[in-house]
């Protein structure tokens, strides 16, 4: 893949992060209420702290993807969070996995461009 493209894609997807990793502190972006158990789900989470960690982890891979620095293990944490995110949507909110279904493929076509360094963990 060409570098400029996937320093583009990176920046990107750190960009993307961040905000959605910054706004779970400062709650800039309104997102309509989720219904039923999905809701429940959410309030739990809310409540017991786990959308700060997963803020902290998202601000973390954010970072470390615009500085260009720890990217492979920033990219593994960043797409365990788009994967759970986007089956929490699709199970609950199929109104807003897009930005889910969005992050997932901006971090597993980051993947595909530094599969060179994925090499041991991607061989059976």
């Amino acid at each position: 893949m060409n570098a400029k493209v996937t320093m583009g894609l990176r920046i990107l997807f750190g960009v993307f992060c961040l905000v959605f990793g910054i706004n779970k502190f400062a709650g800039f972006l309104e997102f309509p209420p989720i219904a039923g158990d999905g809701g429940t789900l959410m309030g739990i989470y809310a409540t017991s702290g786990f959308l700060k960690i997963i803020g902290v982890l998202e601000i973390l891979g954010g970072l470390a993807l615009l500085l260009n620095k720890y990217v492979p293990m920033a990219l593994i944490f960043m797409i365990a969070i788009m994967f759970n995110a986007a089956v929490f949507h699709a199970l609950h909110d199929m109104g807003g996995i897009a930005g889910a279904i969005l992050g997932l493929i901006l971090g597993l076509v980051l993947v595909y461009a530094y599969k060179s360094r994925f090499l041991s963990v991607l061989s059976a």
